[in-house]
């Protein structure tokens, strides 16, 4: 991975993690229903190396966990914990944005649907708390109390109006 981001931001924490080429797919493929080293390997694409360091990656930061299933001598599973399942959202959210900006209309890849119903997820959107829909210049970033001194005065020199 890269060198880590250090400022205190919430996009810049979630891409110390998740952002390189290969982790989020690891991600993907655990909501896909993977659960084995190998279901992983072959459905990414991505060399043993860099799968192993992702997991552990994933394991340290709570967002997998590690099940002995104990098989033919130490074999292991790998499962979502509620950290990783609520990552849901934000899997859906490129998947949709995704579909909608990078294939064409009639082309989309791979569409999410509700198991129960098989129709296609609504899309996504930011609403207010009366259910309006926002757009981006509806949308007002406030410091939050683990802001550092830069943050806040970088984002408390963002005009309101």
């Amino acid at each position: 991975m890269t060198k880590k981001h250090v400022q205190t931001c919430p996009i810049a924490e979630f891409l110390n993690t998740f952002g390189d080429a290969w982790t989020l797919l690891v991600i993907r493929e655990a909501f896909y229903g993977s659960t084995r080293f190998g279901e992983f390997l072959k459905n990414t694409g991505m060399a043993k190396n860099i799968l192993s360091n992702r997991l552990t990656t994933l394991l340290d930061e709570g967002v997998l966990r590690r099940v002995d299933i104990g098989e033919r001598g130490a074999r292991y599973e790998y499962h979502l914990t509620d950290k990783g399942e609520s990552l849901i959202t934000v899997l859906v959210a490129i998947n949709q944005w995704a579909n909608e900006q990078m294939f064409a209309k009639g082309r989309e890849a791979v569409n999410l649907c509700a198991r129960s119903s098989g129709r296609k997820l609504p899309k996504l959107v930011p609403r207010d708390h009366d259910g309006k829909v926002l757009a981006a210049g509806d949308i007002l970033a406030k410091a939050g109390p683990g802001a550092s001194a830069a943050a806040k005065e970088r984002i408390n020199a963002i005009p309101v109006s």
